[in-house]
């Protein structure tokens, strides 16, 4: 029984096509290991192809698909492998741009009042300590170029600090050309 009906001017099929055909130009289309399913740009087409039918629930949509295609992994395995493409993809959408210098910052984003902590839970979320003092949620931490532009960003548990997610930002600094980095010290 299908739940949910997909409206697209094109058919799932043909949408799978075209995004597995860009897919291919950016993403190795061989499988790495014997025992893989599925090629990295074949799967990239189908977890991308359910935002393009806006479908709500990912593992609903990876069960209509398996209907369709019964040699198709777990959603288990396909989110985890999903996720390892994450970076890749965010490569490929985000190139990095070249920049002589970046400044780096953090600011909290708290998810509640912090006498209402306790009470609450969110995913990922940590106790941290701020400037303005304990704050419960997660922390923005942002390479910003001298025009006030965005350069790249991360969103972590308020609990770690600026140094630990400033190697993770710094990752892409041979992308953007070794730009100086200027910063407080946390």
């Amino acid at each position: 029984m299908v739940r949910y009906r997909l409206h697209h001017s094109l058919g799932r099929r043909a949408v799978i096509r075209r995004l597995h055909r860009w897919a291919k130009q950016h993403v190795s289309d061989e499988r790495r290991c014997r025992h893989q399913k599925l090629s990295d740009a074949h799967l990239l087409a189908l977890l991308l192809a359910r935002l393009v039918f806006k479908h709500p629930y990912p593992s609903i949509w990876w069960s209509m698909l398996k209907a369709d295609r019964p040699g198709l992994p777990s959603y288990t395995q396909a989110s985890t492998r999903g996720v390892r493409l994450l970076d890749h993809l965010e490569k490929i959408v985000c190139p990095a741009e070249r920049c002589a210098e970046v400044m780096i910052d953090s600011m909290p984003l708290p998810m509640c009042r912090p006498k209402r902590g306790k009470r609450t839970a969110f995913p990922g979320a940590r106790w941290g300590h701020g400037t303005q003092g304990d704050v419960y949620g997660y922390t923005l931490h942002a390479w910003v170029s001298p025009a006030g532009q965005i350069m790249h960003y991360l969103v972590q548990p308020a609990n770690l600090h600026d140094t630990t997610v400033g190697s993770e930002l710094n990752r892409r600094w041979p992308d953007c050309g070794g730009p100086k980095i200027i910063g407080d010290k946390g």
